[in-house]
């Protein structure tokens, strides 16, 4: 089964764009302390990022992590990684937990 929290998005009118990106875990992550971090890096940067409109965390029984962000333009979802190296803390926690080679990241627009 698949469990998602906080997928309820706000009612939206087109256009706007959604981003997807999945991923698994470094061996031996804590589920449960990753989804804390993951929520606090949602809060403390993604949040802030132009654009933002809402964030959603989901994960599958085969523990494949999946973030579902509303943006307001295509553009913005881009750009919001644009400084992901120079990020809060937290941030540098959560990407440290999550397997890169497994990260798979879309951007698209809703019509």
């Amino acid at each position: 089964m698949t469990r998602i929290n906080d997928f309820a998005t706000p009612n939206l009118t087109p256009p706007y764009a959604i981003e997807l990106v999945n991923y698994q875990l470094n061996d031996g992550i804590n589920s449960d302390a990753f989804l804390a971090v993951n929520r606090q890096a949602g809060e403390e940067f993604t949040s802030k990022q132009p654009g933002f409109i809402h964030r959603g965390i989901g994960k599958s029984d085969d523990g494949t992590w999946l973030i579902a962000i509303t943006w307001k333009t295509a553009e913005d979802a881009r750009n919001s990684i644009t400084n992901i190296e120079t990020v809060p803390d937290v941030v540098q926690t959560y990407l440290s937990m999550i397997n890169r080679g497994t990260l798979d990241r879309l951007i698209f627009d809703v019509v």
